[in-house]
């Protein structure tokens, strides 16, 4: 069986929702039900329960619960201990919208200046890293809103300007939210922010957990997002893009989170001199 259609049959249960599992795994909610049947094909029963007010398990999927996440990260570990060589590895995840503005150019930086260190890297939600760094799946985590658990330390890393931009010179930001307007999951507190702010505005024209895809979709469509100051910066400065000065600010805190007694909390503190 492939481990994958245990990690989406384990998403759907946290989740309690096809669709939801779907855009945390970054695929379609077709390509869920899919596996999910598969799923079941081998299994020879179904996993789950749906009807339209929830997903619940099925006895067969709470007696398939109890194994499949010990399989999952028995894989995981098996992976890693298979490409061990000289160096060390440290597993580092962070949501997706972070390796879109700082993670990238840090992780290149710590590949050139920490020869000895062979990072393994995942691109993953808030929820999910702070799950696996919980569960000392992850050495490393970046996330908007780092869990409050008593093994982690915590560092703010990152603070960031999220700014309403635009295609279309002169909008205000009622027309700007009105037309093509992409929403990006922040996290909770820019969410949270965002809807204090904009408490009547109309559904957003797509969603996405990236910045770089919002970005991208409105540069090659036309229309606006909430975007770090950063990210934007050269096309506001070549006037591909502006900025509607009239809008909210909203601040978004990076945190790195990580073991103080982990066997490699020395190499974890290593690399974070490389920010």
């Amino acid at each position: 069986m492939e481990t994958e259609l245990l990690r989406t049959f384990l998403e759907v249960h946290r989740m309690h929702s096809f669709s939801q599992a779907a855009e945390n795994l970054s695929v379609t909610p077709s390509a869920v039900s899919a596996r999910i049947r598969q799923l079941e094909g081998e299994i020879g029963r179904p996993v789950f329960r749906r009807s339209s007010q929830q997903v619940t398990l099925t006895p067969a999927g709470e007696r398939l619960l109890r194994h499949a996440q010990g399989i999952v990260q028995a894989w995981e570990r098996a992976q890693r201990a298979a490409g061990e060589d000289e160096r060390t590895q440290i597993v580092v995840a962070g949501v997706a919208s972070f390796w879109d503005i700082f993670l990238q150019d840090w992780l290149n930086r710590v590949y050139r200046e920490l020869p000895g260190i062979a990072p393994w890297v995942e691109v993953s939600t808030a929820a999910r890293v702070a799950e696996k760094l919980i569960q000392g799946d992850v050495h490393l985590g970046f996330l908007y809103s780092p869990p409050q658990h008593a093994g982690l330390v915590l560092r703010e890393v990152e603070r960031m300007e999220l700014v309403l931009v635009s295609t279309r010179p002169g909008q205000a930001p009622e027309e700007a939210l009105a037309r093509d307007y992409v929403f990006v999951n922040w996290g909770t507190a820019f969410s949270s922010q965002h809807d204090r702010q904009f408490p009547h505005r109309p559904p957003g024209a797509a969603r996405s957990n990236s910045g770089r895809v919002a970005l991208g979709l409105i540069q090659a469509c036309g229309g606006g997002a909430y975007l770090p100051l950063a990210l934007v910066r050269r096309d506001l400065d070549a006037g591909r893009l502006y900025r509607l000065e009239d809008a909210p600010v909203f601040e978004l805190h990076a945190y790195a989170a990580w073991s103080a007694r982990g066997e490699h909390a020395e190499l974890v503190e290593r690399m974070l001199g490389c920010l």
